[in-house]
């Protein structure tokens, strides 16, 4: 499938998602948890940048890759989420653009090498890559970060 088919896709099935539920996390002092906020603050970014891409130069994504993704994503949420499909179909587009089309890592990063998931000279590392890749299903093996090299644990 052609990337700009699948951004088609993509934005048809979030056009009805409650994005301004998510974007209030970001603020709401009900929230506590800095990751809950950082996940709803790049999630929703995310979300304004699948409807402002343009694809100028179009590929090919393999259909059995799509395919594959959907069926992790799936696995999860009906493990762990009780099959919540409003969610699940937010989750499945936000990770098909940002690891298939965007190339940029599934969890919020930043430039401070400090953090989980950051940006240094043009790639992406991620801390907990190697040890959650191995899990069932992993989300991990689409994601565009590396594994952080020794000489940058520390």
């Amino acid at each position: 499938m052609k990337a700009s088919k699948l951004l088609k896709i993509i934005r048809e099935d979030l056009k009805d998602y409650p994005i301004e539920y998510l974007r209030n996390k970001v603020t709401d002092d009900r929230y506590k948890d800095p990751l809950t906020k950082k996940l709803a603050k790049y999630n929703s970014d995310v979300y304004d940048e699948i409807y402002s891409a343009e694809i100028s130069d179009d590929f090919e994504i393999k259909d059995g890759v799509i395919k594959n993704m959907r069926a992790d994503i799936g696995y999860y949420f009906d493990t762990y989420a009780g099959g919540d499909e409003e969610n699940k179909r937010f989750t499945e587009g936000i990770s098909l653009y940002l690891a298939l089309i965007a190339k940029k890592p599934l969890h919020p990063y930043f430039e401070d090498k400090k953090e989980e998931v950051f940006h240094l000279n043009g790639d992406y590392y991620c801390r907990g890559r190697a040890k959650y890749i191995h899990d069932k299903r992993s989300l991990c093996r689409y994601c565009v970060t590396k594994n952080v090299p020794f000489n940058m644990m520390f």
